[in-house]
């Protein structure tokens, strides 16, 4: 009898409907509160035109392309400081994203080299098109694959 007893008291309990109403209620606000420091879809979107911008700077002539570069890297900076400030936090990283960011990054790496080498040395100036376009539309799919596999926004 004492094992019967010890049994029926370590199984847990149904919870209440009132219970499980307020355990709701509880998850919809974290749901709320999660999705007002989220950023909005026009945040991917405004990388995404800086970092093609970074790029297409290269087909300035020469003395403006630096300061095309410049403002590109000043703008991203200002979109990164407007949604920290918007939000109040720094960007959630789950440890899920990292290893996409690092991919994204290596990416972006590897075609500003390739379009540099190009340009420089087999004389394709038109190279950055392209190039700002795959990076910024790569950034910008990336980006929105991430918000999928996150916490849904209402």
């Amino acid at each position: 009898m004492a094992t019967d007893e010890n049994s029926r008291s370590s199984r847990p309990l149904m919870p209440s409907r009132e219970g499980a109403a307020e355990a709701l209620a509880l998850a919809e606000q974290a749901q709320v509160a999660v999705a007002s420091i989220t950023p909005g879809p026009a945040y991917g979107v405004k990388l995404s035109l800086a970092l093609a911008g970074v790029y297409l700077s290269h087909l300035l002539p020469e003395p403006w392309d630096l300061v095309g570069f410049a403002l590109m890297y000043v703008f991203m900076l200002a979109v990164i400081v407007a949604q920290f400030r918007h939000s109040g936090v720094r960007h959630r990283v789950h440890p899920g994203m990292k290893r996409g960011m690092l991919v994204a990054a290596v990416f972006a790496f590897v075609v500003y080299l390739t379009a540099l080498y190009l340009d420089d040395e087999q004389g394709m100036p038109w190279i950055w098109a392209p190039a700002g376009l795959l990076v910024g539309g790569g950034i910008l799919v990336h980006d929105r694959q991430t918000r999928k596999k996150g916490i849904a926004a209402s």
